[in-house]
């Protein structure tokens, strides 16, 4: 399947995910006011950044479909990366906003009607449900993991909701309303620090997660006419395009020697860790001092 056809799939999926998200935040919203339940307005806070995540991301798959230029050699995929990034943060504003209220609940617990905050929240948590399937098989794409993450933090809300309105209404402790918005804050900072690293690592072009470049550079020099390497770099255009470069000690060699040599460290580099893009630079002559690796074949790593 091309990256193109996959997009689009993905596009369809995210267009039925914000109508359904979009009917959750109305439904909740006004059944928070009119069932005085702090975790279903807090949860419809959650929804109303889902909405607006699910929005940017469907804009940032679409960016990410236009060509490279002149000026964006590499495309605009890193659009999605901003693009969940943005997600990450939106998160932490809303549960900050979210604690602030519960604090205040905490102190004044108030009335709240339990059995229609189930109703409400039950509604909530199948539409979410069906949200999610309409984003599956997001895969290694960062964006859509972000949306999907915003749908399913969502649900998992949903039941605590409803566990906290069958709490409620069998103890009649108003006080478990707002403790259980301090639990959603809990799942919502989960999963946004685990964006806003992933994101902020793509874009300082760190090392992908789980790739060792240690283990990169032996790859490299077990090939055969390779002597050493050094210089070495891998980074990620986004989580489905790995990119890399390096300086590769060979023999004095013909052109036709090193493009053997270029193919059979590409073919074992794609095998192993899935590389896909590489820049290669031979060189003949010792590497110098300084260098982020130095790797030669029967030495010593430094």
């Amino acid at each position: 399947m091309s990256a193109h056809h996959s997009h689009s799939n993905h596009g369809s999926g995210l267009k039925y995910a914000i109508g359904i998200t979009a009917s959750i935040l109305i439904v909740e919203l006004v059944g928070g006011v009119w069932t005085n339940s702090l975790a279903l307005l807090s949860d419809a806070a959650h929804v109303f950044t889902d909405v607006i995540a699910l929005l940017l991301s469907w804009f940032a798959m679409r960016i990410a479909l236009k060509p490279a230029t002149l000026t964006k050699t590499y495309g605009y995929h890193r659009s999605e990366i901003l693009a969940a990034l943005v997600n990450g943060v939106m998160l932490f504003a809303v549960s900050a906003l979210i604690l602030v209220e519960a604090y205040q609940r905490i102190q004044n617990p108030e009335q709240i009607k339990s059995l229609e905050m189930m109703a409400i929240a039950f509604v909530g948590l199948v539409a979410n449900l069906l949200s999610a399937y309409y984003l599956r098989g997001s895969g290694a794409n960062i964006n859509l993991r972000a949306a999907m993450y915003h749908v399913l933090g969502d649900a998992l809300a949903s039941v605590g909701v409803i566990a906290g309105g069958i709490l409620i209404w069998w103890t009649g402790w108003y006080v478990i309303d707002p403790l259980i918005s301090v639990v959603i804050c809990g799942i919502i900072v989960i999963g946004g620090l685990g964006l806003i690293r992933e994101s902020v690592n793509i874009l300082m072009e760190g090392t992908p997660d789980g790739m060792d470049l240690n283990e990169v550079a032996e790859t490299i020099s077990s090939v055969e006419g390779v002597s050493g390497v050094h210089d070495l770099h891998v980074w990620c255009i986004n989580p489905e395009i790995t990119s890399m470069s390096a300086h590769v000690l060979v023999d004095d060699i013909t052109c036709s020697s090193a493009d053997a040599i270029r193919d059979h460290i590409n073919d074992a580099l794609v095998r192993r860790f899935g590389i896909t893009h590489t820049t290669l630079q031979f060189e003949y002559s010792e590497c110098g001092h300084n260098t982020l690796l130095c790797m030669k074949c029967g030495g010593s790593q430094t």
